[in-house]
């Protein structure tokens, strides 16, 4: 099974929210995080049993460099 993912964040924060039918579902959620103050950007991810994939092409994450990763409650964390 497959699961979409949009991870928005903030400076020192990831919120993690899953159940999207597509791509770009969870990319127009993001958009509509955006407008929050403190929310930087969103990375969408695909997740599957055995890997996940980040989806930049999706995603607004910041120029300077960033890293997705997994955490061990089964979400994502942002980091610049």
């Amino acid at each position: 099974m497959t699961d979409i993912i949009c991870a928005y964040f903030g400076q020192d924060w990831t919120t993690t929210v899953r159940g999207f039918n597509t791509l770009k579902d969870a990319e127009k959620h993001g958009c509509e995080m955006m407008p929050i103050p403190g929310v930087f950007g969103f990375a969408v991810i695909k997740e599957t049993a055995d890997w996940w994939q980040l989806r930049d092409d999706h995603s607004i994450l910041p120029t300077n460099g960033y890293n997705v990763c997994p955490k061990t409650n089964g979400n994502f964390k942002v980091t610049f």
